[in-house]
């Protein structure tokens, strides 16, 4: 099967003809056939995958992310809530927004290519990564005061999201080995996190029974 860039259908988008009211979300999603909501997650993703990660944002940006990938789940529909995907967008998002993805995705495709993608391709693969993309957002988006939190899920995310949207069947295996590592990270964090809850509640009962 013939593999189109995803910038080469962004440039489409582009020079294409705005349809009569303006060019929406949905108008983007359908005009790459679907696979433009794997670049919106990509682009939610890359906050939390900088040094320093903006506080405050996982646990919105997360839930928006799970929307997304459960409805890659299913063949259809693959576009956004009318509410949302059918607005339309001020006119300054073609240049500031498609344009700046496209320099993006030109930069991601000098590493990032089909290969070995014939199983990827298959409906099952798609769907068991859409929902493996569910339970990282998930872990993305719980409110945790901890340093570093962030950065495995949403690599992870970046990860998948990347290799989904230009079907590349080796970057996946990379995704799915950081993916394993955010599990053990966070089963860590739970194991730790439950020990120091029962040494607080030992403490304050102990401190109880001292005052009496």
């Amino acid at each position: 099967m013939h593999h189109t860039p995803l910038s080469k259908d962004l440039e489409a988008v582009v020079r294409a003809e705005v349809p009569p009211g303006g060019l929406t979300l949905n108008d983007l999603i359908r005009r790459t056939e679907g696979r433009g909501v794997y670049l919106l997650i990509v682009l939610l993703c890359l906050p939390f995958v900088q040094p320093i990660p903006l506080p405050g944002f996982s646990t919105v940006l997360g839930v928006v992310i799970i929307f997304l990938a459960y409805r890659l789940v299913f063949p259809e529909p693959r576009g956004l809530p009318r509410f949302i995907g059918d607005r339309v967008l001020p006119p300054g998002f073609q240049i500031r927004v498609v344009n700046g993805s496209i320099r993006f995705l030109r930069w991601v495709e000098k590493v990032v290519r089909p290969r070995r993608t014939v199983w990827l391709q298959t409906r099952p693969a798609r769907a068991f990564n859409a929902l493996l993309i569910v339970v990282l957002a998930a872990l993305l988006a719980l409110p945790i005061p901890i340093p570093f939190t962030n950065q495995p899920p949403g690599f992870s995310i970046l990860l998948l999201a990347l290799a989904m949207m230009e079907e590349d069947g080796v970057l996946v295996w990379f995704a799915y080995a950081l993916a394993l590592v955010t599990a053990a990270w966070f089963t860590m964090l739970a194991f730790f996190g439950e020990k120091a809850i029962v040494m607080v509640f030992e403490f304050l009962k102990r401190a109880g029974h001292s005052a009496n």
